[in-house]
């Protein structure tokens, strides 16, 4: 069995599950999703609590227990044996610098993790479509929705689907003032608008967020703008993420949400506009040069 860690937030756990599910099928056997961490409630100082999101999605793998994660690996929400586990990892990664398998060993595309045997844990964020772009069509699959969409959902979509729609989608939430995400502002919006109208005729903007008040009177646009309010969300927020992907161009910010959001959609042509610095300088990340597709634009 492949075995997976999955944490943060849905975008984050989708890319956790393409990679596991890639290599599950190079090796004929089953993908497993670890969830101890995503699902720690203790306190952690900075940090946001997540839900598991990919119960939305007709996915093939399964949930599965602590027992069959590699001790090293294993997530202690307190006690002895968290203590132990962290010891263990320390001298292995910070004293005797040793790289353990299966762990990313930076933000960008290593392909040696596509060699992991069947028997494997991997843990990682894996943001680039090359982990699995040879089984992109079985990913597709498993990302559509396994519950029936409600009908005002479905006419959204209708009457997305027949303009020339352009998704934008503002993050902000815990995004606003930290130093590892928070990059793009208005000024990016309305530089990708002026590259979309470039490119092609632009009907209405549909915008969502996670913040949709700020946006109604932050944000303002030379189109008609349709404010894809809390009512079209879902429990977790799958429609709008169906909604989004029924676009037919996308202007995103740093979110992986969006990132599927775009990527999932089968427009033809489709034109997408992405920040070309992921992370902002003086992030604690690695910039990660390899999330963006070179189809997309990026300024």
């Amino acid at each position: 069995m492949i075995i997976t860690k999955i944490e943060g937030g849905m975008g984050n756990q989708m890319f956790q599950y393409a990679i596991g599910r890639a290599i599950s099928i190079k090796n004929n056997t089953e993908l497993g999703l670890y969830l101890d961490f995503l699902l720690d409630r203790n306190f952690k100082p900075d940090f946001t609590f997540r839900n598991y999101s990919l119960d939305v999605f007709n996915i093939e793998a399964k949930i599965v227990d602590r027992s069959k994660v590699p001790f090293i690996y294993r997530h202690y929400n307190k006690g002895i044996l968290s203590y132990i586990v962290r010891i263990i990892n320390f001298i292995l990664i910070k004293i005797l610098r040793i790289k353990m398998e299966g762990k990313e060993k930076n933000s960008n595309f290593d392909s040696t993790v596509l060699l992991a045997h069947g028997n494997s844990y991997i843990e990682g964020y894996w943001q680039s479509e090359k982990y699995f772009s040879d089984i992109s069509e079985i990913i597709r699959k498993d990302f559509t929705l396994k519950n029936n969409i409600p009908i005002n959902i479905k006419n959204l979509i209708e009457i997305i689907k027949k303009e020339n729609s352009l998704c934008i989608h503002v993050r902000r939430g815990d995004y606003v003032g930290n130093i590892n995400h928070e990059i793009v502002g208005r000024e990016y919006y309305n530089e990708g608008i002026e590259n979309i109208k470039s490119l092609t005729k632009i009907d209405k903007i549909y915008l969502f967020s996670d913040d949709i008040n700020w946006c109604k009177e932050n944000m303002k646009f030379e189109f008609p703008t349709m404010f894809v309010g809390d009512e079209y969300a879902g429990e977790n927020a799958e429609w709008h993420h169906i909604l989004m992907r029924s676009c037919k161009n996308f202007i995103i910010p740093n979110s992986t949400f969006s990132w599927w959001a775009a990527w999932l959609s089968d427009s033809k042509d489709k034109i997408v506009i992405a920040p070309k610095q992921w992370f902002p300088n003086g992030s604690l990340h690695i910039d990660n040069i390899d999330i963006i597709p070179d189809s997309w634009i990026k300024i």
